[in-house]
């Protein structure tokens, strides 16, 4: 922890200076400020101190906001700390991965900021709650505030934030994979950024634009945007920046099929992240050099990149850098013909890939959760608005009163069915967890298998692979965990964010696992009895149970499934053909 000495002496004297005023306490908006400066100094050394010195800074401005006898000059002064309090707060419980509690104390800041009318400060707390709402999956809120931070920063021509607004709102379309809407954004932020030549956000900029064309498969346009942030970032000094880039074009490169020019790309980057000892960086270009030198043939530098890649990835404790070390180590072993230290390096990588497998969905489900909580309370305060309306009715008249009533009722009713909704969420969240840990289950059981398999001493890895390949055409095997399914025992396909979950039957039980996929690469796995129906589900057209209407299907197990009105006519068409 920090203590006063560990400031530099201009930062000291200011510390000083604040003590003093808090002190002496002279003066109330003095006090509040003083602790809300102070905070935002020494929290560097203990965050807790944040919330602890705003807390005071809140206490003595609501005392004095309360008071008849405070003038319009010190409310104002008394509404600037009292927001700055909230700010902190919030940044203390964003920091915790507190989100709910976080996004409570950014709203109070944004309501106090709109009593003082401080649209910057307005657009910033915006932006906060924004970033928060990504964090915890909400894509449609995180628009939705970014959206309205740009308006309010056109509104006062704060170009550098405009850009950086674009930007962020760029990259939520390009996660939700509308690559056109995405380009748009980024070359408007882009655009910003030439305008006020700020090359920093220029290069970030051009990057995501050249992800998004990658994306696309335009390698050509690809590079070209690509190689412009590595001039910039070159012209910078960025050698963070520059490595990365380096990378990037490496990746697309190997992409394209030309590995030599992919290495050099790799060994430049790798260069730098040597210099500047970015461990996690030099992990990561160990790992992209042995890969490509393990296909060319050479062995022993594919075994010397990868060792030294897992080395400092277990050195990081970084579960996804280790499951690509582990992997590319057991396939040079492997090649190497040294099959028990292969199987060795094999249950690493299984280990890692279910423990990355387990954080991400882990990940989804707290998400989830920390939006029900936050729904939550938004409910329980439109419940207390409610009841306040009443108990203003019953004060005016009776009249009144049975009108209040009603909107009670008529409250209370929508509590209760969005309280079924929070239900229907966290069942939802449970089935995840689930379907989570019967994935992993499956994948440990199938890794038993396959390792009993290796140690058949009469029969060689290859020959298992093809005697596997060559089982009845309906298993499939799911890219990303591994696993092999009958795909005649699936009822659906859910999409669930970058994941589907994959709803079958297994000895007259049913039962869900995880798969990372989207479904129209899912889709692509399947025979011609499977049809989509819906933006978010494929079913198995043998597993319907009944159609219930034009559109809803009930499956055999039970579940009732919508058919999208965009669906209907592809479905009854593909019904017919299979008739």
């Amino acid at each position: 922890m920090l203590t006063q000495d560990s400031f530099g002496p201009d930062i000291q004297q200011q510390i000083d200076s604040l003590y003093t005023i808090i002190a002496n306490k002279k003066s109330d908006t003095s006090l509040a400020s003083a602790y809300v400066d102070l905070a935002e100094i020494l929290y560097v050394g203990d965050i807790d101190t944040l919330e602890k010195l705003s807390r005071k800074a809140i206490e003595i401005a609501d005392k004095n906001l309360n008071r008849s006898s405070t003038n319009n000059g010190e409310k104002k002064s008394f509404r600037r700390s009292l927001a700055a309090a909230f700010n902190n707060i919030g940044y203390v419980h964003d920091i915790k991965g507190n989100i709910p509690q976080a996004l409570e104390y950014y709203n109070k800041a944004l309501n106090v900021l709109q009593l003082l009318g401080s649209k910057e400060g307005i657009a910033s707390a915006m932006n906060s709650m924004a970033y928060l709402y990504i964090n915890q999956g909400d894509s449609a809120k995180a628009l939705e505030y970014y959206h309205k931070s740009l308006k309010i920063e056109e509104e006062i021509g704060s170009k550098e934030k405009m850009a950086s607004s674009l930007k962020s709102i760029g990259a939520i379309y390009g996660n939700q994979n509308d690559l056109t809407l995405a380009l748009e954004y980024y070359h408007r932020s882009l655009d910003m950024y030439e305008e006020i030549d700020y090359k920093e956000g220029m290069a970030s900029s051009l990057n995501n634009i050249g992800v998004i064309h990658s994306g696309q498969g335009d390698s050509t346009k690809a590079l070209f945007f690509f190689n412009k942030s590595l001039a910039i970032k070159e012209e910078l000094g960025d050698q963070e920046g520059m490595a990365y880039s380096l990378s990037s074009i490496g990746n697309l490169y190997e992409a394209m099929d030309h590995p030599e020019t992919a290495l050099d790309f790799y060994r430049k980057s790798l260069a730098i992240r040597r210099e500047v000892g970015d461990r996690h960086g030099i992990s990561i270009s160990l790992n992209n050099i042995g890969r490509l030198t393990l296909e060319s043939g050479d062995v022993a530098t594919a075994k010397t990149m990868a060792a030294q890649s897992l080395e400092i990835a277990n050195e990081l404790a970084h579960p996804p850098i280790i499951r690509n070390a582990s992997k590319l180590l057991s396939e040079v072993l492997k090649a190497e013909n040294n099959y028990e230290e292969a199987l060795k390096m094999h249950e690493l990588y299984i280990v890692m890939r279910d423990s990355v497998l387990k954080q991400e969905i882990e990940k989804a489900v707290l998400q989830k959760a920390a939006r029900h909580e936050i729904e939550a309370r938004e409910a329980k305060i439109a419940l207390q608005n409610k009841d306040n309306v009443i108990l203003k009715g019953e004060v005016a008249n009776q009249r009144i009163l049975v009108i209040g009533a009603a909107i009670g009722i008529l409250s209370l009713l929508l509590f209760l069915w969005r309280l079924s909704v929070k239900n229907a969420t966290l069942k939802l969240a449970s089935r995840t967890l689930k379907a989570s840990n019967k994935t992993i289950g499956m994948q440990k059981d199938q890794a038993e298998s396959n390792l009993t398999q290796l140690h058949n001493k009469t029969e060689t890895l290859e020959g298992q692979l093809e005697r596997l390949k060559s089982h009845e055409s309906n298993l499939i095997t799911l890219k990303s965990s591994g696993l092999i399914l009958d795909v005649n025992k699936i009822y659906y396909i859910e999409s669930q964010n970058r994941y589907v979950l994959i709803t079958y039957h297994d000895n007259d039980k049913t039962d869900s696992i995880y798969e990372r996929s989207s479904l129209k690469d899912f889709i692509q796995l399947l025979p011609g009895e499977f049809v989509q129906i819906h933006r978010s589900y494929i079913v198995n057209t043998t597993q319907i149970r009944s159609r219930a209407s034009k559109y809803k299907l009930i499956m055999k197990d039970g579940e009732m499934l919508p058919v999208s009105e965009s669906q209907v006519d592809t479905f009854d068409e593909a019904l017919l053909q299979q008739a």
